[in-house]
């Protein structure tokens, strides 16, 4: 997900023919359906959604309809929750009810059976490929060995922020009026990875730490601050910093921590904060530049967790920065 040639593409379809909704919906996730309903003026089905690459943000909407579905093996992982009815899943020779607000991840390479009634679902697709870089520079654990080990959240809490998350990413990447630059969009397939490492089992929770890489030489860092430097306004991924200079995913983060106190990535925010710092000291307000238009386009999406950090760094507010 470091290229920075990918852009959002949105789609939306409401309908109350069935064959309309179940082609829209299997261009998501391929599966068999049957719908029914007793009430034809009470069918709503809904579906919009949103590509940045390889991952996709979903809202899918069955109203008024039960919509028993096959689902077929998947290659990607299919997460989200429940926002509104519920479900029950049957898969492994178990059955798992999902009720409203619960979050559901499922597993690569496993077919399914469903059966929905009146629900609505928020959901993510997220590359493999990428969830399981994530977690090597976050955890150690080697890609090939993550394994997701259940399709529910492992607490109530957990459950709460992923469906606070997932809610978040859907919105801000289906709502076709956003303007979602690709910096700011490679953030939320990012945000939405980390989630879903801290809310479902997997091997990253329970393998032992990993023995330290040994010492890196300062020189290494130094070749890894200056790629980021010159390629902040991109995407990038832990990977992408570590094959510029030269060393793994894991030895570059415990190089960062031991030289700069601080990650890579923790350390990208930070100059993309200063870009923002420097566009808003140029920029003019008159002209209609904003506050929220420069931080989305360094990739921040949360304004608020943005303006925070800007006043810890520059000591006044990015609007005051903006129109003095």
């Amino acid at each position: 997900m470091s290229s920075s040639a990918a852009v959002v593409h949105h789609d939306e379809l409401r309908t109350r023919d069935r064959d309309l909704a179940v082609e829209a919906i299997n261009g998501i996730v391929a599966h068999q359906a049957k719908v029914t309903f007793e009430d034809p003026a009470a069918v709503d089905l809904r579906v919009r959604s949103s590509t940045y690459g390889a991952f996709g943000a979903h809202l899918i909407r069955a109203a008024g309809v039960r919509y028993v579905a096959a689902t077929d093996p998947m290659d990607f992982l299919a997460c989200g929750f429940v926002a509104e009815g519920g479900a029950l899943v049957r898969m492994r020779g178990r059955e798992v009810a999902l009720p409203r607000d619960e979050g559901f991840l499922h597993p690569v390479g496993e077919p399914s059976d469903g059966e929905y009634g009146n629900t609505s679902v928020a959901l993510v697709r997220l590359p493999v490929g990428l969830t399981a870089e994530v977690a090597e520079a976050a955890t150690g654990v080697p890609a090939a060995d993550l394994r997701f080990e259940s399709m529910t959240p492992v607490s109530a809490s957990m459950r709460r922020y992923w469906a606070a998350t997932a809610a978040y990413v859907c919105r801000q990447l289906t709502t076709s009026e956003l303007d979602v630059p690709p910096l700011m969009a490679d953030q939320l397939v990012r945000l939405t990875v980390s989630a879903l490492l801290t809310v479902f089992p997997n091997t990253t929770m329970t393998m032992a730490h990993l023995p330290g890489t040994g010492r890196v030489a300062p020189a290494v860092v130094r070749r890894a601050v200056a790629f980021v430097d010159g390629h902040a306004d991109k995407p990038m991924t832990v990977a992408d910093i570590a094959a510029a200079a030269g060393i793994g995913p894991r030895a570059l983060q415990e190089a960062f921590r031991r030289h700069l106190d601080i990650t890579p990535m923790a350390y990208l925010r930070r100059v993309r904060l200063e870009r923002v710092h420097r566009d808003l000291q140029t920029a003019n307000p008159a002209a209609g530049a904003t506050v929220a238009a420069i931080a989305r386009r360094w990739g921040f999406g949360s304004l608020s967790r943005f303006a925070g950090d800007y006043r810890t760094s520059y000591g006044q507010s990015p609007s005051r920065t903006l129109h003095t």
